[in-house]
């Protein structure tokens, strides 16, 4: 199963390269993002007292304006307004303005117009790009998407590194260009993308029941994105306004632990099967959570090492809600644009919110050890009940699927062997003999389960084998399970 399982990654890894800009591009976007949110060359010196960073506070207004972004869209359907190449060039021109703007505020007298008009331009084209890349993943299949995920960690890391040593000038030249070559990535992968069949084709009973359990599983996503972005909020407002290290050394450290999720992608995307299996392992995040606020107390050094634990959880989980909405929007057949809406709302929305709520304690001046304890003690604790409610209703609801499965198989086992038993020419009795002579039952429960004698199941197992020309249960079933196969395949 394991050479199987790698061979698959290969055909899949292969196919991928084909497709570099893809690639490239999102790589570029997700490390512009790193970098204007953490260069001192891309913020103006002094906005707000301290302890709050200046790029701190322009991640805290770029980040409000993304959500209002999102909540547009969720509510007012923007139909295809956002499908075509003007969306993607509207979005790197706001992203390329904002930049250049917030490096104008870096070195102006009155750094406060600026830093506001580059805060909402960097929001609104980092808003409208997600959604762009989200339309270009919704055509991909899910392993596709589970792929690309793992080779933007890593090249989002690689091009962070690259830039970040160059000089302060150099910094900026760069936060300007990268996402409009970002954008221009982004074309040419739509244009040499040619849509995707997104999925198996089913028999006529199962959409519906399938678009139940992907719906159950989506409110308990939504759940799952606001409780991971509501600690990666506090995480980070907590870490820059009562740790040690720079904004600069943090984004450091975050990189490194995205760099590292990456790597867990990767060994996913080996063994990944199914969609199903994806709503299990996101649970591998949690444990990752919680190590990096069990170390927050001893938070020390310029490479904190909570951070990066922290981020290996956090980015895994967010790179995996990328491959969720796509799932999502397959599954159930909405549109990409507000499915991912809905999924990075909840995300961003409530790291938004716990990152004002470390803002808040870091200005009403409690003493940094004290805060850092008593966060760390009651994020932990907030995890171990979540822990204990989520893997309750994971254990339920697989019980759950599993139930609704072997009902659906048994159905349609009785269906197809009815379809055989009409084609055959059986009488009634004949097809209900059939059926159970398909499921390997024996004579004697044939007898009890019909109420005949074992004459009459004699004659009727006779008759039947010959008007099918078969000769025992198994070609029975064999026949059953050919049916099966051709119904699925549509012929």
């Amino acid at each position: 199963m394991a050479v199987s399982d790698v061979r698959s990654f290969i055909e899949v890894a292969r196919n991928e390269i084909r497709s570099p800009a893809r690639l490239a591009g999102m790589g570029v976007y997700w490390a512009w993002l790193q970098i204007v949110f953490s260069s001192a060359s891309l913020a103006p010196t002094d906005l707000l007292p301290a302890p709050l960073a200046p790029q701190h506070q322009i991640w805290t207004a770029s980040l409000l304006t993304t959500i209002l972004v999102f909540l547009v869209v969720l509510f007012c359907k923007p139909g295809r307004a956002l499908h075509g190449p003007r969306a993607v060039g509207a979005s790197s021109f706001c992203m390329a303005g904002g930049s250049l703007l917030l490096a104008f505020s870096s070195t102006a007298s009155d750094p406060l117009p600026f830093a506001a008009a580059g805060a909402l331009g960097v929001g609104v084209g980092s808003a409208l790009a997600f959604l762009c890349w989200g339309l270009h993943l919704a055509r991909l299949v899910p392993r596709r998407v589970l792929f690309d995920m793992s080779a933007f960690a890593f090249l989002t890391a690689l091009f962070f590194g690259i830039v970040t040593p160059l000089p302060p000038a150099a910094v900026q030249a760069c936060a300007v260009l990268m996402p409009l070559a970002s954008g221009a990535l982004l074309c040419v992968a739509n244009r040499h993308e040619a849509p995707t069949s997104h999925g198996q084709t089913s028999s006529a009973s199962e959409p519906a029941e399938r678009s139940l359990s992907h719906a159950r599983r989506g409110s308990g996503l939504l759940g799952l994105a606001v409780l991971v972005g509501l600690v990666y909020g506090i995480m980070r407002g907590i870490t820059l306004a009562f740790g040690t290290s720079t904004v600069e050394a943090a984004t450091v450290a975050t990189v490194i632990g995205v760099a590292a999720s990456g790597v867990l992608l990767l060994v996913t995307t080996v063994f990944y099967r199914r969609e199903s299996e994806l709503y299990l392992v996101c649970e591998i995040s949690f444990p990752l959570l919680v190590a990096g606020f069990l170390l927050l107390p001893q938070y020390a050094g310029p490479l904190p090492l909570p951070i990066i634990v922290f981020t290996v959880g956090h980015g895994y989980f967010y790179f995996l809600l990328w491959v969720f909405c796509v799932d999502q929007s397959q599954a159930q057949g909405r549109d990409p644009l507000r499915v991912f809406s809905a999924g990075l709302l909840a995300f961003l929305g409530s790291s938004l919110a716990g990152s004002l709520a470390s803002d808040a304690l870091a200005l009403s001046g409690f003493e940094s050890s004290g805060v850092v304890g008593i966060v760390s003690l009651v994020i932990v604790y907030a995890f171990v009940l979540a822990f204990a409610v989520l893997f309750g209703r994971t254990r339920s609801e697989r019980m759950r699927d599993a139930q609704e499965a072997d009902e659906r198989r048994h159905a349609e086992f009785e269906r197809c062997a009815k379809l055989v038993a009409h084609d055959g020419g059986l009488t009634a009795r004949e097809a209900e003999i059939f059926l159970l002579l398909a499921r390997d039952e024996s004579r004697a429960a044939i007898r009890e389960r019909l109420c005949i004698s074992n004459d009459t199941v004699k004659t009727h197992t006779r008759r039947l084998y010959a008007k099918l020309d078969i000769h025992a249960k198994q070609e029975a079933r064999a026949l059953v399970t050919a049916r099966m196969e051709r119904e699925r395949r549509g012929m």
